[in-house]
């Protein structure tokens, strides 16, 4: 019933005093004698057994004068049904009686009755009925409702403070300003993600009581206790007053009435809360939901500028505008985290009865969701952390974690808002409501079971996951129809009591142990590195010292006279001899007193320029030795130490960053060139031809020529009939232009063995007639002509030749026939004999040639598409051609290709799908043994310097190795970087350490962040990784530069090479220019591999 039709109901009981009740009327038909009820209300006091009820009863009768009806004629009698108890009959008595007389409805008699009920459970609530009889048991009215008692004080605070005081204790750890000293302490990130979980539980326990389901009486007044959780508090700035009592509580019981929208979710839990009517309630939310957000915004810029190490520069407007949109993207991430789904909840919920509180809600709540919508999907486009506050283990992530973490993330945003949405807008359809959030709740489950796996269910979030999923599977007792009164009742008191023990200890114990933590032996840090939960080590008094002086080098004085805005800088010599005081402290067992002898430092020279440590693998102690030659001679005293002109150390320092003291060797160590050629993996190239997207592209000679200037031993060719009559380069089924087939022969004929001498493999796709096949195979003789092999060297093509034997060699890879006859004959001699003059075989009889010239060629490279089953070919040595897809389906489950002890060679292509020349992990591929893994050379991404790094310096071939299981413990100890160009300038910056390895998870290491005022920035910091692996030899250090801009991680400059390629000592680590930046790195490595038994 609408409010319009309940007023004269409501103005016929404006004098009675007790709380109104919901009634139904249960008589079974109606008679002139029968007593119609119009009004119902209840009113209780609390005994410490029982309670005693005051019920006023106001009744017409149908054409007669209900105040003549005699009292004592009258009998009232209660039929009550709690929880656990059988249904008990109990009387009434009639207190009172009177006649009310109204200008509308004509006179009726109001009747006041009391009885007592006895209390049988912890919460009460009572399913009453209450039949009105005469004496000689003739019924007159029947009147039945819900009648729950306020619940008991304790079980109120409880049900307040509990919630509150776990989330402020959880917020206070998670914003302390320290990191933890001990393993057994949770990470910074850990601790704020757990925050943002625990506050989206506490808005499930309140959302979970605002479905259109029918709760006992007591339910949803406990859980609308944390509607300030949900952003709905009882008063807010647009409106204070609200029509229905504090707490839902009038008179002892909870006051309530559904006829309101004839919507028992959200409506009802309002008038528990004791909110205002909801257009002012909606108003209120949004208002503080507009102070929260700036809140949070001022919150992150005083942390921000808090964080500046002294002295901070002068604020402008400018400088204070660059700053506030820095943070944008943080207060975002954050303020979604944190209200999507409550926010999403409330504004589709003014959709419903819009046509009585008008369409200006609904309105304004189209543009907030549209806001809202707009505001994610721009933060997640451009923001990569933008999950980092709702993930999280993001470290478990396998396979590409970057792009894993983005998808999930938008799966989780995407369920929270569909969560709220459905809450909101799907009030009046109680079975549809309930399967949509049970199917939410699984899809996460299986989302996080997709993406971490299996770890995920003994993770914070997989068990708040389990317990919603669980939690809702038991809302479906009630549903109306389903469960009795008592299995409601019972079904309640288990959600209420596994809320307590989820708050209690899921987050307040947690909460607890790390407050005491860490008062105990926190450090203080900055909140930018709090926020990233960075481990930080135990900083002895030395290192304190040294980061004391690079604070103090770093910092920026204002200029006395002249412009404002202009800042001095610690010059290039102060920072020598504050890198050189930061070797010394690592080689010195004290902190360095006076200058150093020039003995001492031609020692150190010597040993940074000399020896190279060999990288093999062997035995070494288990103990990670942070040991090497000390700086200056121990035995040498503080008086011998003679004074150093400056000059040396800014040779010193020059030395130490020169790009001969390059932590990457030039040539790999033992990369023996001597073993058949399937031995080695080889520098492989997809579509070459290509210099852009796989479709739409324009096809051009510039692809090879750069290709082979890299040093690539693999290009590919692919070859379709040309209109003149000669073959033609292009990607067929595509849109890209095409090139003439003798153009790109020509050229790689120039640029073949630019960059190296060893065998150069031509990957054939021939799509072409028989006669421009033939032309194919006449055009490669006649321009290869003796760096072409066209027969085996040793006689027979089934046993492989090394690539020192065929240095300067071009081989063909041209696809076969699925049974090919043995090649019986070689060519004749005047076709290999091609020193001299060309025109004999450009007049050469197509007739005198072999059937299948072109097929001829390919004496060591006949190829083939990968079987399904991978049984390999035990007649011929082959090169299997293999989709990237199809590939990863061969090995599924860890299962290997079993190249062992066979002469055949894998390549591995990219998918189709991969139109805009994406690559994929060659790493995989390189673990299972497959020699080629073509890749798109054009794109300059992840997995293309990957690649590069494989192959630095060994001229494109690198000896495949055994797996070995190996332990493999990384020390780097990051100094100083040099030569940085920070295009935004003041931005805090940080070095970020990857050890990769292709049969274990990623291991993970940064700096603190430090704040660039010019081109070079000191960090001394020791960063430790490690890492047990099978593949040693494929194993890979990346190192990245990063910058905070708008909020978002952004690259300065990275670089990657190979552990087995890396020198020891005091080294700089060149770095790449993503962002067209140039520089270098300035590191201590030292690197300990153990064999395991």
């Amino acid at each position: 019933m609408k409010l319009s039709r309940v007023t004269p109901f409501t103005l016929l009981a404006a004098s009675c005093q007790a709380a109104y009740v919901q009634f139904q009327d249960c008589a079974d038909a109606v008679t002139n004698k029968s007593l119609i009820p119009e009004s119902f209300r209840a009113g209780v006091e609390q005994g410490r057994d029982g309670f005693e009820w005051r019920f006023d009863v106001i009744a017409g009768q149908a054409d007669r004068n209900a105040c003549e009806i005699d009292v004592g004629d009258v009998i009232p009698r209660f039929t009550v049904i709690d929880y656990g108890s059988d249904i008990k009959e109990l009387s009434g008595e009639i207190v009172n009686m009177s006649c009310y007389t109204s200008e509308w409805l004509g006179p009726r008699a109001h009747f006041t009755i009391a009885s007592p009920f006895k209390r049988s459970a912890f919460l009460d609530t009572f399913r009453t009925t209450l039949e009105i009889t005469t004496k000689d048991n003739e019924s007159l009215s029947c009147i039945r409702a819900i009648l729950t008692p306020a619940a008991q004080e304790p079980i109120r605070l409880l049900s307040l403070w509990l919630p509150i005081a776990t989330f402020v204790l959880t917020c206070i750890a998670a914003c302390w300003p320290a990191q933890q000293t001990t393993k057994s302490l949770t990470t910074k990130n850990g601790r704020i993600v757990r925050a943002i979980d625990l506050l989206a539980y506490i808005q499930f326990i309140f959302f979970s009581g605002a479905l259109s389901l029918r709760y006992p009486g007591f339910f949803q007044p406990l859980v609308g206790l944390c509607s300030w959780s949900t952003l709905m508090l009882p008063a807010g700035l647009v409106e204070t007053n609200s029509p229905y009592p504090r707490a839902g509580v009038k008179d002892g019981i909870y006051e309530h009435n559904g006829t309101i929208t004839g919507a028992p979710g959200l409506e009802l839990l309002t008038q528990m809360t004791g909110s205002p009517v909801k257009p002012q309630s909606w108003m209120n939310t949004f208002v503080l939901s507009l102070i929260i957000f700036f809140f949070l915004y001022l919150s992150s810029y005083i942390s921000f500028r808090l964080s500046i190490r002294k002295p901070k520069p002068k604020l402008t407007i400018s400088t204070l505008g660059a700053q506030l949109k820095d943070r944008y993207w943080t207060v975002v991430r954050l303020f979604l985290s944190c209200f999507m789904l409550p926010i999403s909840a409330w504004a589709t919920y003014q959709f419903l009865d819009d046509q009585i509180f008008g369409y200006r809600n609904s309105a304004m709540a189209i543009i907030i969701l549209i806001v809202l919508l707009a505001g994610f999907w721009w933060s997640w486009t451009r923001d990569s952390e933008m999950g980092s506050l709702v993930i999280q283990s993001p470290g478990r992530l396998n396979k590409n974690p970057e792009s894993g973490r983005q998808y999930y993330a938008l799966v989780l945003f995407s369920l929270m808002f569909l969560r709220g949405s459905v809450i909101g807008g799907l009030q009046t359809y109680t079975s549809v409501q309930l399967g949509i959030l049970l199917g939410c709740e699984l899809v996460q489950l299986l989302a996080m079971t997709l993406w971490t796996r299996f770890a995920c269910f003994i993770s914070l979030t997989g068990i708040l996951s389990v317990s919603r999923l669980a939690l809702f599977a038991l809302h479906i007792g009630f549903v109306p129809g389903l469960a009795s009164h008592s299995g409601r009742m019972l079904v309640a008191y288990i959600i209420l009591c596994w809320h307590v023990i989820v708050l209690t200890f899921v987050f307040l114990l947690p909460a607890l142990l790390d407050m005491a933590h860490l008062m105990m032996y926190g450090r203080a840090v900055t909140l930018s590195d709090a926020e990233g939960g960075t481990p930080v080590r135990e900083v002895p008094r030395p290192i304190q010292r040294a980061q004391t002086d690079i604070e103090e080098l770093q910092k920026s004085e204002p200029i006395k006279n002249g412009d404002a805005n202009r800042f001095t800088r610690a010059s290039p010599s102060d920072f020598n001899q504050l890198l050189l005081e930061m070797i010394l402290k690592r080689e010195a067992n004290n902190p360095p007193i006076g200058p150093i002898s020039q003995k001492a430092l031609s020692e150190f020279l010597k040993e940074v320029g000399g020896k190279e440590k060999k990288a093999d693998i062997e035995k070494t102690p288990e103990v990670f030795s942070d040991s090497s030659s000390t700086l200056v001679d121990s035995r040498c005293s503080k008086e011998e130490i003679k004074p150093m002109p400056d000059t040396s150390v800014d040779d010193l320092v020059a030395h130490l960053f020169s790009e001969e003291n390059s932590a990457i060797r030039s040539t790999p160590l033992h990369n023996t060139l001597n073993r058949p050629i399937n031995e080695y993996f080889i520098s492989s190239s997809h579509n070459t031809y290509l210099r852009g997207r796989q479709v739409a592209a324009r096809s051009k000679l510039k692809g090879y020529i750069a290709t082979l200037s890299q040093g690539c031993r693999s290009v590919e060719v692919d070859c379709w009939d040309g209109r003149d009559g000669q073959p033609i380069v292009k990607h067929g089924y595509s849109l890209t232009t095409s090139i003439s087939f003798r153009a790109v022969i020509e050229t790689i004929n120039n640029y073949a063995f630019f960059a190296s001498d060893l065998p150069l493999w031509l990957s054939l796709e021939v799509h072409c007639s028989p006669s421009q096949r033939d032309i194919m195979a006449r055009t490669m003789l006649e321009v290869f002509r003796s760096s072409l092999v066209v027969e085996p060297l040793n006689g027979s093509s089934q046993k492989l030749p090394s690539p020192n034997q065929l240095r300067g060699k071009i081989l063909l890879k041209v696809k076969v026939a699925q049974n090919p006859e043995p090649l019986q004959e070689t060519l004749a001699p005047e076709y290999l004999n091609l020193d001299g003059p060309q025109e004999d075989l450009e007049r050469g009889d197509c007739q005198d040639l072999p059937g299948d010239l072109l097929q001829s060629l390919a004496v060591y490279g006949a190829s083939r598409r990968l079987p399904k089953d991978a049984e390999f070919d035990t007649h011929r040595n082959f090169i299997y051609s293999v989709s990237e897809r199809n590939f990863k389906k061969h090995t599924k489950d860890h299962r290997s290709l079993e190249l062992a002890g066979t002469q055949h060679l894998v390549r591995v292509y990219p998918d189709p799908n991969r139109v805009d020349s994406s690559n994929f992990d060659p790493l995989q591929c390189w673990r299972h043994g497959v020699q080629m893994a073509a890749l798109n050379c054009q794109t300059e991404d992840f997995c293309m310097s990957l690649n590069q790094a494989m192959f630095h310096g060994s001229l494109g071939y690198v000896v495949k190795a055994s797996p070995q299981p190996t332990q493999i413990r990384l020390q780097v100890d990051v100094l100083m970087a040099r030569g940085l160009k920070v295009s935004t300038g003041n931005e805090p910056v940080y070095v970020k350490m990857k050890l990769l390895a292709p049969d274990t998870s990623n291991q993970k290491r940064r700096t603190t962040t430090m704040l660039v005022q010019g081109p070079d920035v000191a960090f001394d910091e020791n960063l430790e990784m490690s890492v047990e692996t099978n593949y040693p030899h494929l194993t890979f250090l990346q190192w990245s530069v990063k910058t905070m801009s708008n909020g978002r991680t952004m690259p300065i400059s990275s670089g990657i090479a190979k552990i087995d390629n890396l020198k020891e000592g005091y080294r700089v680590l060149p770095l790449g220019e993503p962002l067209n930046n140039e520089g270098r790195l300035l590191c201590k490595i030292s690197s300990r591999c153990k064999r395991s038994r």
